[in-house]
């Protein structure tokens, strides 16, 4: 289904990320609507409303009050994702949340119960899994195309945020760094193909403590890192596959950014975790050749910002549920606490989360 009836939207939240999916969502002819948006600083959704459209709200519960709108989209920073998503929710709005869904367990427990109790639908980032190369990949899996996966690599050395981003403080304290904020990416792939994780090893550690801002108003100030730089996972998924996750904020620069999911007839590799166009390779034993598969759909360059949002959308018309749910996020966020707390304690942490499997695209 393409065309269903618009669905209104709210943006709480317009920093930086709020650019890419106000560009994205404008470009969408149907099902999608910005009424408007409100930021603690009004500068900043002033500017949003100015370029994507909608009107500024003083507050948020002036947005929440307004009966046009039907979902929010909360962009707002890692540490208030929870107490956003739960207001939005208890004022009888869907939500999609920027990652992660919550810090703690508690808080992201308590916003899928809530939305399932209000029968609200509640989505969440990352949802690359929907990308075009993404379910190419996972179509290869379902096929056999490699035979049953035993093992996988995942990478996510993703350069060092400080230097890019205006307020970069915020991904290098608890309830972010590199695993909950770029882990969750390759997180989102793996479980959507391959089921829940059972249990998780860890290695976490602060290898840079001091930061200087590169970019920005803030441009030269320094500030100290309070959550692990470099975290490094192992996973055992319930389907008995193990898989290494790597991410780190500390590298200066890597082309170490995808996966490669191994089976007992051959390899899968996706060089590019995020990406919707990203090639998707597959390599036959006993030949040591890379053959580029065709995208089972049409594909988007680099990553859809919107998609996520009018995946929610269609859910909210068509009374499906959504493929990037509140429930799958809170997997991928009890994955992440597994591995930084396994990476404190030096021992292996058990994942009792389960999630609804979500249904392939192609």
């Amino acid at each position: 289904m393409s065309h269903f009836k618009t669905v209104r939207i709210a943006v709480v939240g317009c920093g930086n990320i709020s650019g890419p999916y106000g560009d994205c969502i404008s470009k969408r002819k149907n099902g999608l609507q910005i009424v408007g948006a409100f930021d603690e600083f009004p500068e900043k959704s002033k500017a949003f409303t100015v370029k994507y459209g909608g009107q500024v709200y003083p507050s948020l519960d002036a947005l929440l009050d307004d009966p046009a709108v039907e979902m929010i989209v909360n962009l707002t920073i890692h540490t208030a994702h929870a107490a956003v998503t739960k207001r939005a929710l208890l004022a009888g709005k869907h939500v999609h949340s920027e990652k992660p869904l919550a810090t703690d367990r508690r808080s992201g427990r308590e916003v899928v119960e809530l939305a399932r109790r209000k029968k609200l639908i509640l989505s969440c980032s990352p949802f690359i899994s929907l990308g075009a190369a993404q379910q190419t990949l996972w179509k290869a899996v379902r096929n056999g195309q490699i035979g049953g996966v035993f093992a996988v690599n995942a990478e996510m050395f993703h350069g060092r945020p400080e230097i890019w981003h205006p307020n970069p403080a915020p991904f290098f304290a608890p309830g972010a760094g590199p695993m909950l904020d770029v882990g969750c990416y390759p997180l989102n792939v793996l479980t959507t193909i391959l089921g829940p994780v059972a249990e998780v090893r860890g290695l976490a550690k602060v290898m840079m403590p001091e930061r200087k801002i590169g970019s920005g108003p803030k441009a030269g100030e320094k500030f100290r890192v309070t959550t692990p730089d470099t975290v490094f996972g192992l996973l055992t998924f319930a389907g008995g596959a193990i898989c290494r996750l790597t991410t780190t904020f500390s590298a200066w620069y890597s082309v170490q950014a995808g996966m490669e999911l191994h089976g007992t007839k051959g390899t899968l590799s996706l060089p590019n975790t995020c990406a919707f166009d990203s090639p998707v390779r597959l390599a036959l034993a006993p030949k040591r050749e890379w053959r580029d598969l065709p995208l089972a759909a049409e594909s988007y360059q680099g990553v859809d910002w919107s998609r996520g949002v009018w995946d929610a959308a269609q859910a909210i018309r068509t009374g499906q549920p959504s493929n990037a749910s509140g429930a799958q996020a809170y997997h991928i966020l009890d994955v992440c606490l597994g591995i930084l707390e396994a990476g404190q304690s030096g021992k292996p942490m058990k994942i009792k989360s389960r999630f609804p499997s979500p249904k392939p695209l192609v």
